[in-house]
């Protein structure tokens, strides 16, 4: 059989790799930030991303926002990080987000077919795969993602879209509210501080309190950090990064929080048998579902919610998969779902495409 490669377009980061032994041998060999130079005329086969001009995001909150640059970050990583070679190319199973639009699902499909000669393609929600990923077909999914945070109740290996819900939040504007609070500490040389540097801090100092009062406990030990060459002192600033990336109100967002989209998105599913399971299978996922306490919190904060009927619990992540699975949920599995789709033909093949064109993705990418 072809090479299978998997591809996760995430709005930070493109997760890229073939699986080999899968869980051994699980984690995506390329991993990539989801954006591009743009010096007005770029060469898609350049592999020199200092080329001055301005760097442009390819998908921003879920959706793809420059076409031209993902072009050129696709023919990067798929033959030049993974080593594919023209007239040799392989098959692919490549993550969608939520909400993801037919005509961008077709021309995504033309990309792939017309541009990059795939020999075959699947295409799978992000929330599905993710759950793939523990071994389940039935949970409701919380993607704490960079651009945006989404709720999505999945049921026997399909989205209850009805359900299914984006907050318009995520990891990036937690970021830009460290910058908010380090200028609340008068000190203005952090109003120009660069992105990526704030995030590094971010990630190394966000905390989710036990809950939204302990967020503005004025007692905190602090820690220091470097930034922009200079040494900062964070100490409440983390829980009240870990208090924003549960809830937008708290930094100003007009959302609601995570744990009620969870338990509203649960509680529209008329079935109260399968509100059970939806309740009783909660998957975090995704960059944010690494700050510290994040999982204690939401499941806290849902079961104060929820009726005594109800017995929500999270979805632990088996003892077999590593430690990173749940930032890299969707693109593991993509890989479990590999092993299955090409051997058992339930992919879109060169010949389907060239008999029924870009629609033909809508009948097949079904699992």
């Amino acid at each position: 059989m072809e090479s299978v490669a998997v591809l996760d377009l995430g709005s930070c980061t493109l997760k890229a790799g073939i699986p080999f032994n899968f869980p051994s041998d699980g984690e995506p060999s390329v991993v990539v930030p989801t954006c591009v130079v743009d010096s007005g005329n770029p060469d898609k086969g350049s592999d020199d991303m200092d080329t001055e001009g301005t760097l442009v995001q390819v998908v921003e909150r879920g959706v793809i926002s420059h076409w031209e640059g993902l072009e050129a970050l696709l023919y990067n990583t798929l033959f030049q990080q993974l080593g594919w070679m023209e007239a040799e190319e392989g098959l692919l199973v490549v993550s969608e987000p939520l909400f993801f639009p037919r005509v961008d699902r077709e021309r995504l499909a033309m990309l792939f077919f017309e541009q990059f000669n795939v020999g075959g393609l699947f295409m799978c929600e992000q929330s599905i795969l993710s759950l793939y990923s523990v071994g389940k077909t039935t949970g409701t999914v919380v993607d704490l993602g960079h651009g945006k945070t989404d709720i999505v109740p999945v049921i026997d290996g399909q989205v209850y879209y009805p359900a299914a819900r984006r907050l318009k939040y995520g990891g990036q504007d937690v970021t830009e509210y460290l910058r908010r609070l380090l200028l609340q500490q008068k000190d203005t040389s952090f109003r120009e501080a660069p992105t990526n540097e704030l995030q590094r801090v971010k990630e190394a100092c966000i905390q989710v309190p036990e809950s939204g009062e302990a967020a503005q406990l004025e007692e905190c030990e602090s820690a220091e950090y470097e930034l922009c060459g200079r040494t900062v002192s964070i100490g409440r600033e983390g829980l009240q990064l870990g208090e924003a990336l549960l809830n937008g109100r708290s930094m100003g967002i007009d959302e609601p929080s995570v744990a009620e989209t969870v338990l509203g998105a649960v509680n529209s599913h008329p079935d109260p048998a399968v509100r059970k399971s939806l309740v009783e299978n909660i998957y975090i996922c995704g960059g944010g579902s690494a700050a510290p306490g994040v999982g204690p919190r939401l499941l806290r904060e849902i079961c104060s919610l929820a009726p005594p009927s109800m017995q929500p619990a999270l979805c632990p992540t088996p003892e077999y998969m590593p430690d990173y699975t749940t930032r890299m949920a969707a693109w593991m599995g993509g890989a479990v779902l590999s092993k299955v789709v090409f051997p058992q033909n339930h992919h879109v093949s060169k010949y389907d495409y060239d008999e029924v064109g870009p629609a033909v993705v809508h009948k097949k990418c079904f699992v």
